[in-house]
């Protein structure tokens, strides 16, 4: 049989558990559901003035890149036949 002393004790951690249980519901259901969310107010939109944007096509005069060509047209080796036909089939 329990004594008295223990069965108060017992009795008492319980009660603590149950309002520690109770104060983290109602702390959930307050921040979590009835609390109203904050308006965030964004800041008016700032005017940029425009810039011309000019590209610099001297670079293209340099004679050194005049003086460059193409390359030629590479051409494919001739389709013939290398290999086996299977390359996976054992060797005779």
């Amino acid at each position: 049989m329990e004594s008295v002393y223990q069965r108060v004790k017992r009795q008492r951690n319980l009660l603590l558990v149950f309002f520690l249980v109770l104060i983290i519901t109602f702390s959930i259901l307050y921040f979590g559901y009835f609390k109203k969310e904050e308006v965030v107010q964004t800041p008016p939109p700032v005017s940029v003035p425009k810039k011309e944007i000019k590209v610099d096509f001297s670079v293209f005069e340099n004679p050194i890149l005049k003086e460059l060509q193409p390359f030629e047209k590479i051409e494919f080796p001739p389709q013939e036949e290398i290999g086996r036909e299977n390359p996976f089939s054992p060797i005779k």
